[in-house]
């Protein structure tokens, strides 16, 4: 059977390099080298507008993006650095570009795009002026009151193998404010259109072209807005070079290697945009003022650290500072054993990122919740709606759903407000809260598989798509899922609590608890915890840890009361360690919380699961007086 090629709405960003066959001609070597050496920077930059370099043979190369607006704003931002000139190449080897930026379908082969949306972004490219970026009228239309910049009107254009016109805007960032300019006369329009292209397509990936590959010698000002522009209004955060307090030069790297680690690992959360390293590395061993990194980077959240060691004894302290006021959001201090210096590195970054970011997230949240809803951007509702969805309760979660919604009519392609509408469909499931499960279940699949399509790389929509499909009954692709969320991001209690369901449902319950435990170490008192125990508590069961069992179980009856599952793994866990009385008063509450229990509902609930696992622990609840 032939199957049909995926297609897809995207944001299409295509640049050529003015000039390059002269470049190439008189130094081939050194043009390839500097485009090759720029690569990595541009590549940071374009996951910073969350981004994606789709291709790059030769001296050609391709972006797509979610929405409109992250494609122009990479587009203006890459324009703005390029004319500032700062890049550390010689004078003589200073590239421009020429950026055309299009909105509309592709095809799908794998990690490429194909089709006219591609096409008529290359045609409106050639169109733009060297240093210039002109834009299509479908993406005018979405982004000409959201962005500070002004547009000229090109009116309608015949471009090379497109059968209809396409209406044309040139951006003018110094005409921010400004509404669009007359279109200019046809001849004029004619004479740019029959200018040859420059045989280059560049996307944001293959730019980096734009950033110096060594730091520079101080930090480049930029505006005080708290949020580097091209991130939508969601506010950044810069982590600084760790102090190394020990007195000892060789324990530089270890400092170093704690920041840059953490770096990478609060960038894979994907919620925050994370300052490169080059541009916040600048502040080691200087005085740190606040404000002037603040105001320098554009960033509303700091992190400082600082590193001592004591024969083999070594002391990470980190604290979060929110910029606008100055107040520290979070710290703390790690003391551990100095035997293995990389596990130690990795073990404390793992730490420290995932309770900031929890830290975070509710600390905009609360700023999001005492706002004006009416003067809030999709990013800002989207934590609004998490302020909700983390107390669980089945109207805070309908409110959560309601708000996420309304980013979603600011921002249609916002992947993570995807994922939480399929989450919370999920709970309203697994709670008990859903009026119609089979409809909800379609919406929890839904929504995960659009937000993974929107960014494959957010591990909310994975985590929630293998929720989704644990309840559809579908093992191996859950498992697939949940092992993908993880490798995106294994700071993710989220991600990680639902790779241990995976695991215990597997019969692997030594692995799945082990999981669990990872998961509850790197953030015990979140609102997530009570999953961790949940899981943590059938793994037990499944292992014949039955005490355990009791115990976790137990640990998840307090903070969940009356929960279904609760009951029902302490019921197993009795019978199990043949306390039949026991075990038959827990099924009772069970049967109270839901009395239509029944062994084919319990099956359905683990029809992801083994066989062989699912049976074992119906079996229990069997002799707990489970009938049916």
């Amino acid at each position: 059977m032939t199957r049909t090629p995926e297609r897809k709405l995207a944001a299409i960003l295509s640049a050529d390099v003015v000039g390059y066959s002269r470049l190439m001609a008189e130094d081939e070597a050194e043009t390839v080298r500097t485009v090759t050496a720029y690569r990595e920077s541009v590549t940071l930059l374009v996951e910073q507008h969350r981004g994606r370099v789709v291709d790059s043979p030769g001296d050609e190369l391709l972006a797509e993006f979610p929405t409109a607006t992250d494609a122009l704003e990479a587009a203006t931002e890459i324009q703005r650095v390029i004319g500032a000139r700062n890049v550390a190449v010689p004078r003589d080897r200073e590239m421009e570009f020429r950026i055309g930026v299009h909105l509309g379908e592709v095809r799908v082969e794998g990690e490429r795009i194909y089709g006219d949306g591609v096409n008529i972004a290359a045609r409106i490219r050639v169109l733009a002026e060297p240093g210039g970026v002109c834009i299509s009228g479908n993406v005018y239309d979405l982004v000409h009151t959201k962005l500070d910049v002004g547009f000229e009107d090109l009116g309608e254009q015949s471009v090379k193998n497109i059968p209809e016109p396409v209406h044309v805007y040139r951006v003018r960032t110094e005409m921010a404010g400004q509404a669009p300019q007359p279109a200019p006369s046809r001849g004029r329009i004619a004479l740019w259109a029959g200018t040859p292209l420059v045989a280059v397509v560049i996307t944001l990936a293959g730019w980096w072209a734009l950033a110096p590959v060594t730091p520079a010698p101080g930090p480049v000002e930029v505006a005080s807005e708290l949020s580097v522009p091209g991130f939508g209004g969601r506010p950044a955060i810069a982590v600084l070079a760790f102090d190394n307090l020990s007195g000892d030069p060789e324990q530089e790297y270890f400092a170093d290697g704690i920041a840059e680690d953490l770096i990478t690992r609060l960038s894979l959360w994907r919620s925050f945009p994370v300052i490169a390293r080059n541009s916040s590395f600048v502040y080691k061993g200087q005085a740190v003022d606040v404000k002037r990194v603040r105001d320098e980077l554009g960033v509303r959240y700091i992190v400082e650290g600082s590193v001592r060691r004591a024969g083999d004894r070594v002391r990470i302290s980190a604290q979060l500072i929110d910029s606008t006021t100055g107040h520290h959001v979070w710290a703390h201090t790690y003391d551990r054993d100095l035997a293995d210096v990389f596990a130690l590195q990795d073990e404390i970054s793992a730490l420290i990122a995932a309770s900031m970011m929890g830290e975070m997230e509710r600390a905009e949240g609360e700023q999001a919740r005492r706002r004006d809803p009416e003067s809030l951007e999709a990013w800002e509702l989207y934590q609004r709606a998490m302020w909700h969805y983390h107390r669980f309760t089945a109207a805070d979660s309908e409110r959560a759903r309601a708000i996420l919604e309304q980013a979603l009519e600011l921002d249609p392609y916002f992947a993570a407000a995807y994922g939480r509408i399929s989450a919370i469909h999920y709970w309203n499931i697994a709670l008990g809260w859903s009026d119609s499960p089979e409809h909800s279940l379609q919406e929890v699949l839904r929504n995960a598989r659009r937000s993974v399509d929107l960014d494959p790389r957010d591990p909310v929509g994975q985590t929630w798509l293998a929720g989704g499909l644990s309840l559809a009954g579908e093992g191996e692709s859950m498992r697939t899922a949940a092992r993908r969320a993880v490798e995106l991001n294994p700071s993710s209690t989220e991600a990680l609590t639902f790779f241990g369901w995976t695991l215990a449902g597997s019969g692997r319950p030594d692995e799945a608890i082990s999981v669990c435990q990872q998961s509850l170490r790197l953030d015990p008192h979140g609102s997530f915890a009570w999953l961790n125990f949940d899981v943590l508590a059938f793994s037990y069961v499944v292992a014949g840890r039955y005490a355990d069992a009791i115990e976790a179980a137990r640990r998840l009856g307090e903070m969940r009361t009356d929960y279904l599952w609760g009951y029902l793994y302490l019921a197993a866990s009795f019978a199990g360690l043949e306390r039949p009385d026991e075990a038959r008063q827990t099924l009772e509450e069970a049967l109270r919380v839901q009395p239509d229990l029944s062994v084919d509902l319990i099956r359905g609930a683990l029809a992801f699961g083994d066989r062989d696992v699912v049976e074992r622990f119906i079996a229990s609840l069997r002799q707990a007086g489970l009938e049916g």
